[in-house]
């Protein structure tokens, strides 16, 4: 049975999106790209056990608020998201995913983006709906990556 499971390269060899790994072949699809690291922006329920990540990648975790929760995404939660998805970098290749790789993956992808590859917010975002076309940040996401400065 063929998997629908998909990853899309943000940037080659180097950052990788998609959603949540919730199974074992999940897991082998994300290794047998070349992927080191992964780095979860969802809840523990969401994934495949941070046990089997574990075994298989260098794992990082931050919990970051989507369209259903209460609490707003804040610029301490992206800015830590970032920091750790640079630490893992490190390491090689990251696949940065949260439930359906819709709305925060694609903030810290863009965010990542514009820090790294100097884009505005509006070519990152462009840039990542071609490559990931189910992209579809908040407005509240874009207009806290707008306020922040990533040349202090």
């Amino acid at each position: 049975m063929a998997s629908n499971f998909h990853l899309d390269w943000v940037l080659i060899n180097e950052l990788a999106i998609g959603p949540s790994p919730k199974k074992d072949n999940h897991l082998k699809i994300i290794k047998n790209v070349g992927v080191n690291s992964i780095l979860t922006l969802c809840n523990k329920e969401s994934v495949i056990s941070f046990s089997k990540i574990s075994e298989m990648f260098n794992h990082k975790h931050i919990e970051l608020p989507d369209h259903t929760y209460e609490e707003k995404l804040n610029s301490d939660q992206l800015l830590e998201a970032l920091n750790k998805l640079e630490t893992l970098m490190l390491n090689g290749p990251v696949y940065v995913h949260c439930v359906y790789a819709m709305e925060r993956s694609p903030i810290i992808c863009m965010a990542w983006l514009v820090k790294k590859n100097n884009l505005t917010v509006e070519q990152a975002l462009t840039y990542l709906m071609q490559i990931h076309p189910i992209t579809n940040p908040l407005d509240e996401h874009l207009r806290l990556l707008n306020s922040i400065d990533f040349n202090l």
